[in-house]
């Protein structure tokens, strides 16, 4: 009976410890995408979207493609009639016209004995500057005479003078001309030049008339 009971007691069991906790770990921030990311994504995605609906629109219409063709080419060809007819033009280049002078008494002197054959009167409507280059180069106004008379024995006429314009120069002025003349039955029209002192008076005459008088041993 003592060993029944001795058996009947209660089995010790060792104490029991708390389980230990694992330590907390709070969860790492989702990286968010960056700007451009964002960006291409979605560019990414509309160009897909339309590369799609253009697939889609493009099955739909090719039934009709020659019909839409002649269209965009007609609309193209409006398109740039209305662009040269009322588009922007180039603006003209700027001109200013320079305030013209009269002509002087001296080269209106000079034209009446032109036109008269009278070397007295060309003459003295050159300047003393003038005169002494003539001389110094063979020319006098006998030489002058001289010439005005071929010229009138071949009948050659100074018809008609039309006077363009004149304006300043450094030391003097020029004056712009063209005459009309005759010879026999043919007519020419020719510019002349004179350019004039302070004074007035003829210091050079550029034309094509007196350049031929001049390498045929004229004035």
């Amino acid at each position: 009976m003592e060993q029944n009971r001795e058996s009947q007691q209660p089995t010790a069991f060792p104490p029991a410890y708390p389980t230990p906790q694992q330590p907390y770990y709070p969860p790492s921030p989702v990286a968010r995408p960056g700007r451009w990311l964002r960006l291409r994504r979605t560019i990414r995605l509309l160009l897909r979207r339309l590369l799609y609906g253009a697939a889609v629109l493009g099955r739909a219409l090719r039934p009709y493609a020659a019909f839409i063709f002649v269209i965009v080419a007609l609309l193209g060809v409006i398109g740039w009639m209305s662009f040269m007819l009322w588009g922007p033009k180039e603006s003209p280049p700027a001109f200013s016209r320079a305030e013209s002078l009269p002509p002087t008494s001296a080269i209106e002197s000079f034209i009446r004995g032109q036109q008269n054959f009278n070397a007295d009167v060309m003459w003295e409507a050159f300047s003393s500057d003038y005169q002494a280059q003539q001389l110094a180069s063979g020319a006098s106004k006998a030489t002058l005479q001289s010439r005005a008379n071929s010229e009138r024995s071949m009948g050659l006429k100074y018809v008609h003078y039309d006077y363009i314009g004149g304006i300043q120069a450094n030391s003097g002025s020029m004056y712009f001309y063209s005459v009309d003349l005759t010879l026999q039955n043919q007519r020419g029209r020719f510019p002349i030049v004179f350019i004039a002192d302070a004074d007035g008076k003829i210091t050079e005459i550029d034309s094509p008339l007196t350049r031929l008088g001049q390498s045929s041993g004229g004035q």
